[in-house]
């Protein structure tokens, strides 16, 4: 009799989990198809048209990102050019980081699992659009992944695996170095594992191609994070914003009950601790940030898989928390379907979408842009994502000209600005500019800001640095001022100040509270040439403006009308 109890109990579980295996199996195939349409239809915006730009110049890394974006993006635009190929990596890596999350919950209570996806507006991002947090979260679904079965068995192939997946958080994101650090401070008995340090050594190992391309490029991606960070002072509405936000960063109707599941969920074990570690200390150190700098709201997105797995495991078990989740995600299913579908077809009525950004027929925006210019080069001020979208739409791949008042792009690490260096350019103004500008309106509704430049010179590569320079600068309004300017040229050739023709070559100095110039002041005129890698030092003598509190200082050389470009990092200083 208990043979018979026994033999019916394994054939019910083995039943069930054939059809677990299949619900799950029907529901990827019906989120893949919905996702095919869905990509096809949706046009291209700004950011995903500067990833796709990443893919046209495939490398080991990008000045403000890892290379995984541009790498999941390019093999479906090689068999694809239209946004179905751009966007189907990203919808496959959205479809394997579902699977691992399924397979980390050892497939209990798929039909919760499902709805949980459903109802999480990341996952659904992430099926049709280009982001670098798609390759992202799949690292982490790895890494939760691997690390559940290293403390089952750390055995050489799961050690390797782990590192594997440590390395692709790293390469998508650097900020997820945030869930390995906060996992192995859950658990610091791994720091006297050899099989711990197996897995750094590989980690080491396979990130020696990004670590070579940082070190080519002079650690761009660590200094655009140290220098381009706009310091925003603290701010209650900043800390409210950002602890106010969670929720619908992990929902937007689900997150309450997704934070609340975790924090209830008090089963212990190594892996749960280093859930929960990872998501206190990813939020207090983000919250933190939040007192200096502006904060983005798919920072914490990193958290979104810690949030899956602590949420489930507690909710399958509770059947009214079960209820109203997957109430919730039905909800949240009917608001995102006519979202869905009008990201592909502009179907509501004018009135309702009135000062909303515009999401679509931007190909004739391309087309006008492109005829206003008379087939000049093309370049756009302080506009990445514009002079992206362009260059996707036209496949002309065009300049953004990035000024003292705005960042760096990896538009500045391509030979771009170079290939227009005395030609007669089209140059479009982010902002409307009566003085410098002609406007001109799109059908789109889109102006745009244009005027002619023959012999376009700049010398966005000549890099001026303080000698001696200290952290933090304090002046009074008024003083004057000596430093030392060390300019080096970073050309591959020599370059002539004459070749800017009968405008002045000025070397200015700015004055800026976050992006917004308060102040400039010209020092000197440069001439001559510089020789490839030159270093020349100037004495130049500073009057601090009348202003008071604390700003920064930047450095730039100007030719003529044309606006100063970034060359130099910013320098903090008090004027009081």
């Amino acid at each position: 009799m208990s043979l018979y109890r026994s033999t019916k109990m394994s054939l019910n579980t083995a039943s069930s989990s054939q059809q677990s295996n299949k619900l799950f199996y029907t529901f990827l195939a019906v989120w893949f198809v919905v996702g095919l349409i869905q990509n096809y239809f949706t046009e291209v915006n700004g950011e995903e048209a500067y990833y796709w730009l990443f893919s046209q110049f495939l490398d080991w890394g990008y000045l403000d990102h890892p290379p995984m974006v541009g790498v999941v993006t390019a093999p479906g635009y090689w068999l694809m050019q239209n946004p179905l190929g751009l966007r189907l990596g990203m919808l496959l890596i959205n479809i394997c980081t579902m699977l691992v999350v399924w397979k980390t919950t050892e497939k209990r209570d798929t039909t919760l699992l499902i709805w949980i996806f459903a109802g999480m507006l990341a996952v659904h991002a992430g099926a049709f659009m280009v982001k670098t947090d798609v390759p992202l979260m799949l690292g982490v679904a790895l890494f939760y992944y691997f690390y559940k079965q290293y403390l089952k068995e750390d055995n050489l192939k799961t050690v390797f695996l782990l590192a594997l997946s440590i390395a692709l958080i790293l390469m998508s994101k650097h900020h997820g170095i945030l869930v390995v650090f906060f996992t192995v401070l859950s658990n610091v008995k791994l720091l006297t594992k050899k099989t711990f340090w197996m897995a750094v050594g590989f980690t080491v190992l396979l990130m020696l191609p990004h670590t070579y391309w940082q070190y080519m490029n002079e650690f761009a991606t660590i200094k655009f994070h140290l220098y381009n960070r706009i310091d925003m002072g603290f701010s209650w509405n900043s800390i409210a914003y950002y602890i106010g936000i969670q929720p619908l960063v992990f929902g937007p109707l689900i997150g309450v009950s997704l934070l609340s599941a975790s924090y209830a969920n008090k089963k212990k074990s190594d892996f749960n601790r280093a859930l929960k570690f990872t998501i206190v200390g990813v939020l207090i150190f983000f919250l933190i940030s939040t007192f200096k700098v502006e904060f983005h709201k798919h920072w914490t997105s990193v958290l979104s898989v810690p949030f899956m797995l602590l949420g489930h495991e507690f909710i399958k078990d509770h059947q009214k928390w079960r209820k109203v989740l997957i109430r919730l995600s039905i909800a949240t299913v009917i608001l995102l379907i006519p979202a869905r579908i009008y990201l592909m077809h502009d179907f509501f009525p004018k009135k309702w979408t009135e000062g909303w950004d515009v999401i679509h027929n931007w190909d004739s925006w391309a087309e006008e842009v492109q005829e206003l210019s008379g087939g000049l080069p093309i370049m756009f001020n302080n506009h990445y994502e514009r002079s992206s979208r362009y260059s996707y739409l036209t496949k002309d791949i065009v300049h953004c000209y990035n000024t003292f008042d705005y960042r760096e792009t990896h538009h500045d690490l391509l030979p771009l600005e170079e290939n227009l260096q005395g030609k007669t350019v089209f140059q479009i103004n982010r902002f409307r500019d009566t003085v410098n500008y002609q406007d001109y309106d799109t059908e789109i509704g889109k102006g745009i800001h244009y005027r002619t430049i023959e012999n376009f010179r700049s010398y966005r590569n000549v890099w001026i640095e303080i000698e001696d320079a200290e952290k933090h600068y304090e002046f009074k309004p008024g003083e004057k001022v000596d430093l030392k300017l060390k300019l080096t040229n970073k050309y591959q050739r020599t370059i002539d100040f004459a070749d800017a023709g009968n405008r002045k070559v000025i070397l200015n100095v700015h004055y800026l509270k976050g992006l917004r110039p308060v102040g400039k002041e010209k020092l000197i005129v440069l001439t001559g040439t510089m020789a490839e890698v030159e270093e020349v030092e100037y004495g130049v003598r500073l009057t601090i403006p009348e202003l008071e509190g604390n700003f920064d200082i930047r450095f730039s050389i100007q030719v003529g009308e044309i606006e100063p470009p970034i060359n130099s990092r910013k320098v903090k200083v008090t004027i009081d």
